[in-house]
């Protein structure tokens, strides 16, 4: 078998059955692939759609269901399952450009060779993606083709530490490597760069391809990035707060070969926590819980690494007040609801 597709799903049923059907078109014979979905416990219509989509196409799709653990739960229980050479993610709320699994695997899933001709397997196939909205703006282009060129093909580290490339779902990984370094996802928010982390700090042999093929859905209302929920951004915190710690970790350890790479996660993930932080009405004393483990003269160090403009930095030196005292928190959030908010988004943005 050659492809295995992991399909994590919970409280999708608006955009489930197009994700499902932009399966149906990726050109796969039954017997080259697999469509392992996974059911987390989905509180909506899910079960029912996917009952219907296996009774239907039985030589395709697998349906797990499980009780609620989260998308890299989820993830790692389709991915113990899988079978295929490879293994790749497709959110549920996204899509596919039709033929683009067939065509990845038929143009660009042979083998490599490292410099001086020793031939080698391909771990990972890194493709790209393009936005949709379900507001009206949907981007129609229903006439797209996968076809593209490498762009590069080596060692993944060195295009790592030099482009971000933190999506699950915008990549082939082959499934032996997966295996043999014991790479699987995190159950926290952000896991997505945690996976590549581990990835690509094993030096996994890399193509980067120009096929744009995932089509990223960015109006679903419960999308978790999009959740407000007070108690779901408190334990969000917690998990910025782990995903930050395994990277200290890997920088403190002196291993610098993905460095550049590690100081850009980390700046991704003290980004969000500084905008949960922000976004989160905290009192004293969770302020002091959520603050107190965390060593603030580090907590700059990252954001600044990467941006010139004086305006950035000015922006994330504001946001690093959140975390010196509960005074400048308070003052932080004033500044963002009070006058960010109300006085620039919703004027500029609610004409």
């Amino acid at each position: 078998m050659r492809l295995s597709v992991i399909v994590p799903i919970y409280n999708v049923e608006r955009f489930l059955p197009r994700c499902l059907d932009s399966l149906l078109r990726q050109s796969m014979e039954p017997w080259e692939w697999e469509v392992i979905c996974v059911n987390d416990g989905s509180p909506d219509n899910c079960a029912a759609i996917l009952a219907e989509y296996e009774q239907k196409y039985p030589d395709i799709f697998k349906v797990i269901t499980q009780e609620n653990q989260g998308l890299g739960g989820a993830r790692n229980v389709g991915t113990a399952l899988a079978q295929g050479e490879y293994v790749t993610y497709l959110d549920s709320d996204d899509y596919l450009v039709d033929g683009s699994y067939r065509y990845l695997l038929d143009h660009f899933c042979g083998d490599g060779e490292r410099e001086g001709g020793e031939k080698v397997k391909l771990d990972v196939l890194h493709y790209n993606y393009r936005y949709v909205y379900t507001d009206g703006k949907t981007l129609f282009d229903s006439e797209a083709k996968p076809d593209g060129v490498i762009s590069f093909e080596g060692d993944g580290a060195d295009i790592y530490n030099k482009e971000k490339m933190s999506y699950v779902w915008s990549k082939f990984y082959r499934r032996a490597f997966l295996e043999e370094y014991h790479i699987e996802s995190e159950i926290v928010i952000c896991q997505d760069q945690l996976f590549n982390f581990e990835v690509f700090r094993h030096h996994p042999y890399t193509r980067v391809v120009t096929s744009n093929i995932v089509r990223y859905e960015n109006g679903n209302v419960t999308s978790i990035q999009k959740i407000v929920d007070r108690e779901v951004v408190l334990v969000q915190l917690n998990d910025l707060y782990y995903n930050m710690g395994v990277i200290r970790r890997y920088l403190d350890s002196g291993n610098k070969d993905i460095a550049p790479a590690a100081h850009r996660t980390l700046s991704v993930f003290q980004e969000a926590y500084y905008d949960k932080m922000i976004r989160t009405d905290l009192g004293y004393e969770d302020w002091k819980r959520y603050t107190k483990i965390l060593n603030v003269a580090r907590m700059g160090e990252s954001l600044m690494d990467f941006k010139t403009d004086w305006k950035a930095r000015a922006l994330d030196r504001l946001k690093a007040m959140v975390v010196h005292s509960y005074i400048e928190y308070r003052f932080v959030r004033f500044l963002y609801y009070v006058i960010f908010r109300r006085f620039f988004f919703e004027r500029i943005y609610k004409k």
